[in-house]
């Protein structure tokens, strides 16, 4: 897995370091690039440099399929992931449609994007730390029932 966030923060750095304004051309040429594109795209919004209103429908696409991915990725692991992306809601897997059909390169780590929402959404009651109560084997005392 590409490590996201850590590619965003040393573009902060590279970007930052740079003199007088040359970070700023640095990361709005790199808006353009196939692979860059949408760590730049974040780092201009970030750094309110580059307003929703500005970008256009692609770009919409590539920071939000950017944003999903930084998401499983920070919550660290998959159940995590999983859990993360039950938090969403429902309009998640619309978000997540929308970002598939982007030309984000990381086209890897949407198919697990779209695997772990998939998993999410037909989770039991007993992932979301609910009591499962069929199929127990015990009674409530913890001994084992007769049958």
């Amino acid at each position: 897995m590409v490590f996201r966030t850590r590619a965003q923060a040393m573009l902060g750095v590279l970007s930052a370091a740079l003199p007088d304004g040359e970070g700023e051309r640095l990361l709005h040429t790199l808006r353009r690039d196939p692979q860059l594109a949408p760590l730049a795209l974040n780092a201009l919004a970030q750094r309110e440099l580059l307003s929703p209103e500005d970008m256009t429908g692609a770009e919409h696409l590539l920071v939000l399929a950017e944003n999903l991915l930084q998401l499983v990725e920070l919550a660290g692991g998959s159940d995590a992931a999983e859990e993360a992306l039950r938090a969403q809601g429902t309009e998640v897997r619309d978000a997540i449609t929308a970002a598939s059909d982007s030309a984000h390169p990381d086209r890897a780590g949407l198919a697990e994007l779209r695997q772990l929402a998939a998993r999410a959404s037909r989770a039991p009651a007993a992932r979301l730390g609910r009591a499962h109560k069929r199929g127990r084997a015990t009674g409530r005392s913890g001994r084992k029932r007769r049958r």
